[in-house]
């Protein structure tokens, strides 16, 4: 510790350290002062209790000594048996007691004293002599502290009118957050992606230099949204976007624990930014096996980075989906075989957070879900299209009114087919709702990134192969990775 005037700067621990050393130090100065004033008493009893047992002596030899200088040292000589043999203490003790005192001297209170006594003294020696009995002392004291004073606070703290919050110090600018397989999160702006034309390559949007580095999502968003994250087991993250560390196009990113508490055995499925927690909203989660559920949004309110349980999942499905929609939206779902089922989300009962759900669309053996949307009810139904892109970059957009609404639980109807030379090794990848003037980023597995205009993708019947939309690399193992829709962003946010 600093000496004299010389300043010190401490850590939270350090200063914790000091502050129980110096309680350590304390007890056992204390310890030491309270186990000599009772090894003094002590002795002074045993000088009283040698004295009563020979009171009659005592008497006799205090009225004949000439002083009481004399009376002291006759207390004190060990010649015979008969002698008191005290010390200079105890026979002060015995010369301090008036005669009616010394008289009235009860032999039982006395022992019973020098018993304690002799208790506090092995207690005293047990603190000066082992550490862990001093430590025992101090967590006691510091509980009794705490139920003494620890009474909770009688005032409140409130912000005061007009205060800033971390949020009111960030632009709400728009970004894109990327997440690779191998466990690696960054937000990058939406400016670092110009709109490019149909069947370019694009641009890096992550870096390639380790294994694993394959992007699996990528959403984009503005930095005050709050983003939902699932997990493949059924659990939920919550943080806000701008809390995202921010890297280049080239970046690997920052790996994923140090944001959110995820752990080792668990895969992140889907990543959802959400503006504001409406009650007239709900939450849809949709399983790889089919299984579909519906629960308020607001439940959702005040899940942390800590997470929340929000679905119960069967051996071996997986929870791949999360969307948003309100009673009056339809919900689309479609398999990668290219089947395409919609029904009403008020068909949909809502449920809880940890409920399991229902069968979202009959699957046949071998099939799974490929991806799962929302069909506003709010926007003009003929200005919307289901874009669908397969997993080798082929695309088209299908108008939404070829798709009618059937019961949930179907076959459904073919949403895409596939072309001939690659139908073996393609299946369907993206089944997204989305208007002519929107923008979408398609990201593949190794990184690449296109962003690109919905008008520039042709409209098409549902039988229909499509045309390639993005040059991905197939003959290096690169697949299209995830579909983003660029969000609208008006001025006065």
């Amino acid at each position: 510790m600093g000496s004299g005037t010389q300043p010190e700067r401490f850590t939270l621990r350090s200063a914790l350290d000091y502050f129980l050393d110096f309680r350590f130090e304390t007890i056992r100065r204390r310890t030491t002062f309270k186990l000599n004033k009772v090894a003094t008493r002590a002795h002074i009893v045993e000088g009283l209790l040698i004295a009563l047992t020979k009171v009659d002596l005592v008497i006799d030899l205090v009225r004949t000594a000439p002083d009481q200088t004399s009376a002291k040292e006759l207390l004190m000589e060990k010649k015979n048996k008969d002698s008191f043999g005290l010390t200079s203490d105890q026979a002060d003790a015995v010369l301090r007691l008036q005669l009616g005192q010394l008289t009235r001297l009860n032999k039982g209170k006395l022992q019973t004293e020098l018993d304690n006594l002799g208790t506090s003294i092995n207690e005293y020696e047990n603190l000066l002599a082992n550490d862990s009995a001093v430590h025992e002392v101090m967590v006691n004291e510091f509980t009794h502290m705490r139920e003494k004073y620890g009474v909770p606070r009688r005032t409140s703290i409130v912000s005061e009118e007009g205060s800033l919050e971390e949020i009111d110090l960030v632009e709400n600018s728009r970004s894109v957050i990327v997440l690779t397989r191998s466990g690696y999160i960054k937000r990058m702006p939406l400016t670092s992606f110009e709109s490019q034309k149909r069947g370019t390559k694009g641009k890096k949007g992550t870096s390639n230099s380790s294994d694993g580095s394959e992007v699996a999502h990528a959403v984009t968003c503005n930095d005050h949204d709050t983003i939902l994250i699932t997990t493949q087991k059924g659990i939920a993250f919550g943080v806000r976007a701008f809390q995202i560390p921010t890297g280049s196009r080239t970046a690997k990113g920052v790996p994923i624990p140090q944001v959110l508490p995820v752990s080792s055995d668990d895969v992140i499925s889907s990543v959802l930014p959400v503006s504001e927690f409406s009650e007239d909203e709900y939450v849809v989660l949709a399983t790889e096996q089919g299984w579909i559920k519906r629960t308020p949004l607001v439940a959702f309110e005040n899940t942390s980075s800590r997470g929340l349980i929000i679905a119960s999942l069967e051996e071996g499905d997986r929870l791949r989906w999360c969307a948003k929609c309100t009673d009056e939206d339809d919900i689309m779902t479609g398999s990668e075989s290219g089947m395409v089922t919609r029904f009403n989300a008020s068909k949909l009962r809502p449920t809880g957070r940890t409920s399991r759900g229902v069968k979202s669309m009959k699957l046949r053996e071998g099939d799974k879900l490929a991806d799962m949307s929302i069909l506003p009810s709010v926007v003009d139904s003929s200005k919307e299209f289901v874009l669908a892109i397969t997993s080798r970059g082929y695309g088209k957009r299908v108008k939404v009114a070829d798709f009618r609404a059937q019961a949930r639980g179907g076959l459904g109807v073919i949403g895409i087919k596939f072309k001939e030379a690659v139908a073996e090794m393609d299946k369907a990848h993206c089944l997204r709702i989305v208007e002519e003037s929107d923008e979408v980023l398609l990201i593949t597995e190794k990184g690449i990134i296109v962003r690109q205009a919905v008008k520039d993708i042709p409209c098409q019947g549902r039988a229909a192969t499509g045309v390639l939309v993005q040059n991905v690399d197939v003959d290096n193992g690169d697949t299209i990775s995830s579909i983003s829709i660029v969000p609208r962003y008006d001025n006065e946010q």
